[in-house]
């Protein structure tokens, strides 16, 4: 099947992720993003890297159009969310 959206990571893009997920400090969604822009690169279907990575096949397809779309960079960052703002969470305090 053709994609409109073809993700081709250059030599340094991949070993940038594969890097990325190895070290497994990212917050998980932008290991999930890397680990479906690499799975996209190998030529898996869409509904084989959802399968995998336990995430729906819209999910895969937009993170495939917004690497083409923009770039590695700004697919990989988290995007701030419309709606009501996240809660503080209270600090800890430790009494000695």
């Amino acid at each position: 099947m053709n994609k409109k959206h073809k993700v081709v990571l250059s030599n340094e893009q991949r070993m940038q992720l594969l890097d990325l997920v190895k070290k497994g400090k990212a917050s998980a969604r932008t290991i999930r993003r890397a680990h479906t822009l690499l799975m996209a690169h190998e030529g898996s279907t869409d509904e084989a890297i959802a399968k995998t990575l336990y995430t729906s096949v819209t999910t895969v397809e937009r993170t495939r159009k917004q690497f083409c779309e923009e770039n590695l960079e700004q697919t990989l960052i988290e995007r701030p969310r419309s709606g009501k703002p996240r809660k503080k969470k209270a600090g800890v305090t430790i009494l000695s």
